[in-house]
């Protein structure tokens, strides 16, 4: 069975999935232990799984985490981890809608995005970032900056929910990895 350090853990992999292929490597690649940070972080965690079976456990174990969680906490997660450009999108049209926050929704939709893309990702133009290209009213500087820290808050309690919920259900399902002492 597979195991997994943490919801940490287990969340960066199940939201890289995509990294994962089926294409046959080059044997140097073969030779290369993808586990080795996690013998080191992880005291020696090693499932013994091949390539193909830690894809399919990983596709197993985000299927069952998008099936438990809520909505809106999958959503988070999917906006602040994933990968996939496609999802980090819906993931985004459907939290900002639900967001709770006292802003108009051009704020809160250039907030969500720069929450979900940070700046140093390069994924959005520099000028995307100016609190006060958010707001076409002529809010003062201090209510937008209320509102962008209420509106961060609510999606990082959001992604600290999914974590809690992530991990009690690694537990349950006893693919956490424990040391013995």
């Amino acid at each position: 069975m597979s195991v997994y350090r943490d919801a940490a853990h287990c969340i960066s992999r199940v939201m890289s999935i995509e990294i994962h292929d089926g294409t046959k490597k080059a044997s140097w690649q073969r030779k290369y232990k993808a586990t080795f940070d996690d013998e080191l972080l992880g005291g020696g965690l090693s499932d013994d799984l091949s390539p193909e079976e830690r894809l399919t456990q990983d596709s197993m174990t985000r299927s069952t985490i998008k099936r438990t969680l809520p909505e809106i906490q999958w959503q988070a997660l999917v906006g602040k981890y994933s990968i996939n450009q496609d999802e980090v999108r819906v993931a985004a049209a459907y939290l900002t809608p639900r967001v709770v926050s006292p802003a108009h929704q051009l704020f809160k939709t250039k907030c969500v995005m720069a929450w979900m893309i940070p700046e140093r990702r390069n994924g959005l133009p520099s000028s995307f970032y100016v609190l006060h290209s958010w707001d076409a009213d002529g809010t003062p500087e201090r209510t937008l900056r209320r509102w962008r820290a209420t509106t961060k808050a609510w999606l990082d309690d959001q992604v600290a929910a999914a974590h809690f919920a992530v991990e009690a259900l690694l537990e349950d399902r006893g693919l956490l990895f424990r040391e013995v002492a």
